[in-house]
């Protein structure tokens, strides 16, 4: 008799792998984002000099908050195929600590794109979507968990 638990496990170890690919592919558009030149003029032509900066800004804190989202689904997902208990705050401080990780190497990388700097400031502005991303995930596994456990105390006093 096949065991029940086989179809979660595959269904888990696909959505491991759909969480990989989709964080490769965001870091590659990161990455092509970082490395157009001259952006900065290009987007003050279409913008306008008021709102260059905003929107900028506004992009790195949009590109490293789904990154760091991504990477903390992915790994939620790799705990879960392992076997392992998830605990929530060392997955998201995982999760933020790889993004930061991938946003200073971004940075480094602006340096040698013509018409670019790197700043840490841009980091610190990447890092604040990340901490907006990863408080949105604790508060979800956090409600999540307690969905699990009120379910697991219905099943237990329906037996």
């Amino acid at each position: 008799m096949p065991d029940k638990l086989e179809p979660i496990a595959d269904q888990n170890k696909n959505r491991l792998r759909v969480y990989i690919a989709l964080s490769l592919v965001w870091m590659v558009v990161i990455f092509a984002f970082s490395h157009q030149a001259y952006s900065g003029r290009i987007t003050e032509a279409y913008l306008g000099e008021a709102a260059n900066v905003p929107v900028r800004k506004l992009g790195h804190v949009t590109e490293f908050g789904v990154l760091s989202l991504l990477y903390w689904k992915t790994l939620f997902y790799f705990l879960k195929v392992k076997g392992r208990e998830m605990r929530p705050v060392l997955t998201i401080v995982c999760a933020f600590g790889a993004a930061f990780a991938y946003a200073c190497l971004d940075e480094w990388h602006q340096a040698f794109v013509p018409g670019r700097s790197s700043s840490f400031y841009d980091v610190l502005v990447d890092s604040s979507g990340m901490i907006v991303a990863m408080i949105l995930a604790y508060f979800y596994t956090r409600r999540s968990i307690s969905i699990d456990r009120e379910q697991a105390r219905r099943q237990q006093s329906q037996a």
